[in-house]
């Protein structure tokens, strides 16, 4: 049963990196980097919604086909090198508040921190 606090889950997924190509997307155990924070948001109690943001359509692919929303292509000024995090979410949070929804919090799942388990998510 999820809670009345509507709690974001969103994971922020560049597709350029510049010491690891395609980073997000490397096998770790027979999974995508980015499914691994994807599964475990998933199975947090408290998160309503699981969001990727990224500039990238195959990192969306794969997000889609693991369960998370991709509703958007994150814009590249958004995903460059030194583009602020806060700015990723501001942009999803300005996404879902022209849909008539809102968020009282946000959880940022960053995808390279893949052992990180729901129950620990929910802690936080």
């Amino acid at each position: 049963m999820k809670p009345k606090m509507k709690i974001l889950g969103l994971i922020p997924a560049r597709g350029g990196s510049k010491g690891i190509p395609k980073k997000n997307l490397k096998q770790l155990n027979g999974v995508p980097l980015i499914k691994h924070s994807i599964v475990q948001g998933l199975k947090s109690e408290l998160l309503h919604t699981v969001l990727v943001s990224t500039d990238s359509e195959e990192i969306a692919q794969v997000s889609r086909e693991s369960g998370a929303e991709v509703p958007f292509i994150r814009p590249q000024a958004l995903a460059a090198d030194n583009s602020p995090t806060i700015d990723t979410v501001v942009h999803a949070l300005d996404y879902y508040s022209q849909l008539g929804q809102f968020f009282d919090a946000v959880c940022l799942l960053q995808p390279t921190v893949p052992f990180r388990n729901h129950k620990e998510t929910d802690s936080a």
